[in-house]
């Protein structure tokens, strides 16, 4: 540049800025696949496809497309949807791209665009099962789980030895509370690809929430499959988590707290660990603590219901009925189909004596889940309490023909004479 002399810079800066860019190699396009593994070397390889002009469109839209698998491993979400756009721009029926640019819109939680990408993507090839599959994630996402489902089965349909479509269907079903078949396809899931620790962590889950609504089974089921899934991958937190409250739930809180504090130690802006934190509090009956790793988590992930749930619990234990209602109501905020939410309002409600609020709740609860044994029962004495008694009789009766070993149900039936 010196040689150009003060005079000739701009000059010299025109020559500069007039050179073409530096053209892509043979070795580049080699390199640009490798991206998703090796970003930091595939990058720079892409770009250099992506700006030589003399490159088939093709080519290009390759290289925008192993770009983006770059940025969305490396979690540069906004950086992968940038470039899954580019090659839908050069490649507008590419459904692979807009696939992709569907998971990396959900890895943000933005569940309506991955709805109206993979929607597209499935327009354009209808046997797209990944496609299915990533829809049916943000539809989960937005608690519309028949919609989720759906996606799932038509998955399976297309492949029958997806793993993951079914471990993703037991995940839907469990938010529905149709346990045994979620606990079904997780089983499936697991079958196929017995290394698959997701698919354990999921069946941990369904067994899990059985055991906590329907009062069926033990809590050793859900953690010998977490226990497994982390022998599996311990790489995998949430597993320690899920793992700490299933210990918490079964009384065995010196394994719970250290499967909690793993979580923290490992991840300190985790509001799962802290919130696994809280339960095993509880459980030992330190609701002060308990309460403290709720707030933990909240102040972490705001979107996080089940903390707030919990933290109600918390609160309920301490006769602090209107904070837990308050907290019953973000819960309910978060996700309108959380029936452990309506449940346990349901039941603060009837401890402020507002049972008309209490069996509002429970039928709220009870149409979320038609198999929630407790809500049955719980409404069943609320409406004794009211002189209610065919409806009472009613309720206990349907908890029983859904669970003929419950013995809240079986106990009032006796009362009533039957």
């Amino acid at each position: 540049m010196a040689a150009c002399g003060s005079g000739g810079l701009l000059l010299c800066l025109g020559l500069l800025l007039a050179m073409p860019a530096l053209a892509a190699t043979p070795a580049d396009r080699g390199e640009c696949a490798a991206s998703a593994d090796k970003p930091e070397i595939g990058s720079a390889a892409c770009s250099r496809i992506i700006g030589d002009a003399s490159e088939p469109v093709a080519e290009r839209v390759k290289a925008f497309k192993n770009r983006g698998r770059g940025a969305f491993n490396a979690k540069d979400y906004d950086r992968a949807i940038a470039d899954y756009g580019e090659a839908i721009k050069l490649s507008p029926k590419d459904a692979w791209a807009f696939a992709h640019r569907c998971e990396a819109y959900e890895s943000k939680e933005d569940h309506d665009a991955a709805i109206a990408d993979c929607t597209e993507a499935i327009r354009i090839d209808p046997k797209y099962g990944w496609a299915h599959n990533n829809r049916g994630v943000a539809y989960y996402g937005l608690h519309e789980y028949d919609a989720a489902l759906a996606d799932h089965a038509e998955a399976i349909r297309l492949d029958p030895r997806d793993a993951w479509a079914y471990t993703r269907r037991g995940m839907a079903w469990t938010e529905k509370g149709e346990f045994d078949q979620a606990v079904a396809d997780t089983t499936e899931a697991v079958t196929i690809d017995p290394k698959y620790a997701f698919g354990f962590g999921q069946r941990g889950q369904a067994l899990f929430r059985k055991r906590l609504i329907t009062k069926k089974g033990g809590w050793e089921g859900a953690i010998a499959d977490f226990s497994e899934a982390i022998r599996l991958d311990p790489h995998l937190v949430w597993l320690y988590s899920s793992r700490g409250v299933a210990y918490s739930n079964n009384r065995q809180y010196d394994l719970a707290v250290p499967d909690c504090s793993e979580v923290i130690e490992r991840e300190p802006k985790n509001s799962g660990g802290y919130n696994c934190l809280g339960v095993a509090y509880e459980g030992l009956k330190e609701y002060g603590r308990a309460i403290a790793a709720y707030d933990q988590s909240i102040g972490i992930n705001p979107r996080n219901g089940v903390a707030f749930w919990n933290r109600g619990n918390a609160r309920t234990a301490l006769r602090k009925i209107d904070d837990a209602i308050a907290d019953y109501d973000q819960a309910i905020a978060i996700n309108p189909k959380d029936f452990n939410a309506f449940h346990s309002r349901g039941k603060a409600y009837v401890a402020k004596g507002d049972r008309t609020h209490a069996i509002a709740d429970y039928t709220q609860a009870i149409q979320l889940n038609p198999s929630y044994v407790e809500a049955y029962d719980n409404r069943g004495f609320t409406y004794e309490v009211l002189g209610r008694r065919t409806d009472a009789i009613a309720d206990f009766r349907k908890a029983q023909s859904i669970d003929p070993t419950d013995p809240v149900s079986k106990q009032q039936l006796r009362v009533f004479g039957f």
